[in-house]
């Protein structure tokens, strides 16, 4: 559901190293090469455990239609999106979405841990509950990243820097569209710089 259409008026965000410290305001991060340490081989296959590194919520008991919302995983396939000039590392974000009710986790299948895989993009709520476009911070995620966003978290759609780009996406749904996202347009674009 589109709730309204902004015009930017700031300047270009420079996105940043995704990493679990700086991510944590917006939700979870999982990276091996920040939270697991080199280990020898460990008893019966399992050499060390990370406990509760991304944490899923389900707040659609919130919402004023009273139905089921089933956890699912979806299998998903990006492509990078029109606005993206990988040739000089920037990208024009034209929209920010939210998921009222529930986290969305995206989890990358196929790809090198090291190579630079999706651009995440997040943002603040105003005083009126919409996204905030002046804090708007843009992370460059690698192949070995898996990314969770906040229950109602402001966040652009998945780009991909790769010519294909595979992911599982966990997410609590009821099945009601007003429930499942809202999105918020951005007339003139919102530009973000990234170097890999």
């Amino acid at each position: 559901m589109t709730l309204a259409t902004f015009e930017y008026s700031g300047g270009t965000v420079v996105a940043e190293e995704l990493t679990p410290e700086a991510f944590s305001k917006f939700g979870y991060v999982i990276s091996a090469s920040h939270q697991a340490p080199k280990v020898a081989a460990g008893t019966h296959g399992l050499a060390y455990r990370v406990s509760d590194v991304s944490v899923p919520v389900n707040n659609y008991f919130n919402s004023h239609f009273k139905t089921e919302a089933p956890c699912a995983f979806n299998l998903q396939r990006f492509a990078p999106p029109a606005t993206l000039d990988r040739k000089n590392g920037a990208y024009l974000v034209k929209v920010v979405e939210r998921h009222p009710y529930t986290t969305q986790t995206f989890f990358p299948i196929g790809v090198d841990a090291s190579e630079p895989a999706y651009l995440v993009i997040v943002a603040e709520d105003d005083e009126n509950n919409m996204p905030d476009l002046s804090t708007v911070r843009a992370f460059v995620a690698r192949g070995g990243q898996s990314v969770t966003y906040g229950a109602a978290v402001w966040h652009g759609g998945t780009c991909s820097l790769r010519d294909r780009l595979d992911m599982t996406m966990f997410m609590y749904d009821n099945g009601v569209k007003e429930d499942e996202m809202h999105l918020v347009g951005i007339e003139n674009g919102l530009p973000v710089t990234y170097s890999v």
